[in-house]
């Protein structure tokens, strides 16, 4: 184990490409903190939301059998289970689950972690090394939206590495290799697809229509492989779930759409005839003049044998970033789908600029959001609205079923032999050391309004994202 630390260490310390850290003293402290923030996302916990329907699918299976998995989307019905997901994020979740279930319960959360989120950040790492130098490789792992997947558990990071991978094989003409990635990161989370038609149009642009129906075409069927088994076996389960299922999905988190949301709530499900998919039209036309654009600048710049990483890697991020921001589901989780990309295209002063603004994304909007959706309710024993199922649920159970369990028992110590000590409350199990931070339950009275301001300041960060990427395409450097 010193050794594996000892190599890492050193790949990091290697100064080589861009030079973001002014000294050597940063770059070390810059090193130390990644370590630090990867090892101590190991123990803190996961949304326990989310990763409760991935255990339902694992559950489902081993009740049904192995041979079950290709049936899934038929056998798991709501309320007890929900797959919502292209078959290869289940076949791995399922996967790497039933390696967790061999080894004891405190060893889960390191496994599950270990192979969703950290082994993608540090390939993405390793790419971003080769490609811009150890420093702003660096910065990948210090950066906000990549340290909240960390700490919480999602597919996303998984979706950037292959995002990444797609995007640096394309630019360097291997194009079977950008198709499957591609379509690998589409079966992983199926909006990635958006990503399709600049890959076309960059294929066609720079070696003729042959090459781009060879790369679709390759595309479709690594889909195709997955999908027709679970497709034969669950039919019109199998489309609901990944079609109808968010088609009918009523506006939530900090999408501008979902301001009606927080409004309606329960009221909410007599307007998604109207809401669902209003979205589509600002997204639908910003999406295409995005590829207009993309269309001009290949033609006049795709040349045969000419690399045009950084403008593939900025269009990339830009049509990722439309989604996010015209969708209706605003989960700024999906904000680290664009931070690879974004990180080998910038020049170094746009670059600090990306950072300081997906920084104040998360620290001023994606952690409050998350306080005053689950803690915040959390403190008096307050249910908490959660668009997705158009229900309220215990805050308080999901806030600690998203402990790591050690934590929790830590912190009763803690409350046994110093806080009651000190602050005499009536302990009866460990989370009622939440009664500490009763002060907060106050914010739960103006809590909708503090959620719509967050939503049109996560809108201004969003806008403020597209601009740069979109001041950047004027660039030298492309």
């Amino acid at each position: 184990m010193k050794e594996i630390l000892r190599s890492f260490v050193t790949m990091l310390h290697t100064s080589s490409g861009d030079v973001f850290f002014t000294n050597d003293k940063r770059r070390k402290t810059a090193i130390v903190a990644s370590i630090a923030l990867i090892l101590s996302s190991f123990i803190i916990g996961w949304n326990y939301y989310d990763v409760m329907w991935w255990i339902s699918w694992y559950k489902v299976i081993e009740k049904n059998g192995v041979s079950s998995i290709l049936s899934i989307y038929d056998l798991c019905q709501p309320p007890a289970c929900k797959a919502p997901y292209p078959p290869l994020a289940i076949l791995i979740f399922v996967s790497v689950y039933f390696i967790a279930m061999l080894a004891p319960y405190q060893l889960r959360y390191l496994i599950l972690k270990l192979c969703l989120v950290v082994i993608p950040t540090l390939i993405a790492f390793y790419v971003i090394k080769r490609i811009r130098g150890s420093d702003i490789a660096l910065v990948w792992l210090l950066s906000l939206p990549l340290l909240q997947i960390l700490f919480v558990l999602q597919f996303d990071v998984l979706i950037a590495m292959l995002t990444l991978l797609s995007t640096v094989y394309i630019a360097s003409s291997k194009y079977s290799k950008a198709s499957i990635t591609l379509a690998l990161a589409t079966l992983t989370k199926q909006v990635i697809a958006i990503i399709l038609p600049l890959h076309i149009l960059f294929v066609y642009r720079k070696c003729g229509y042959k090459k781009a129906i060879n790369y679709l075409l390759i595309f479709l069927l690594t889909i195709l492989l997955f999908c027709i088994p679970f497709y034969i076996a669950s039919g019109k389960a199998f489309l609901d779930n990944l079609l109808s299922f968010h088609a009918t999905r009523p506006p939530q988190d900090l999408s501008i759409w979902a301001l009606s949301t927080y409004v309606l709530e329960y009221e909410i499900s007599k307007y998604n005839e109207i809401l669902d998919n209003l979205w589509i039209i600002p997204f639908a036309i910003t999406y295409l003049i995005v590829l207009y654009m993309v269309q001009k600048e290949t033609e006049k710049r795709c040349e045969c044998n000419h690399n045009n990483l950084a403008i593939i890697a900025i269009f990339t991020s830009l049509l990722l970033l439309l989604f996010i921001t015209f969708n209706k589901i605003g989960n700024l989780n999906y904000s680290v789908w664009f931070v690879p990309t974004s990180l080998i295209a910038f020049d170094l002063r746009k670059l600090k600029k990306f950072i300081l603004l997906t920084t104040m994304l998360v620290l001023f909007v994606s952690l409050p959001y998350g306080l005053l959706l689950l803690l915040v309710p959390a403190t008096g024993y307050q249910r908490t609205f959660i668009a997705e199922d158009i229900g309220y649920w215990d805050a308080r159970a999901l806030l600690m079923q998203s402990m790591n369990y050690y934590v929790v028992y830590v912190a009763s110590l803690v409350q046994q032999y110093i806080v009651i000590p000190i602050i005499p409350i009536h302990i009866a199990v460990p989370s009622d050391v939440l009664e500490l931070l009763q002060c907060m339950e106050i914010l739960n009275v103006v809590k909708k309004g503090l959620i719509m301001t967050l939503i049109i300041l996560a809108q201004l960060f969003l806008i403020s994202l597209i601009s740069l990427h979109f001041d950047a395409l004027k660039g030298e450097h492309i």
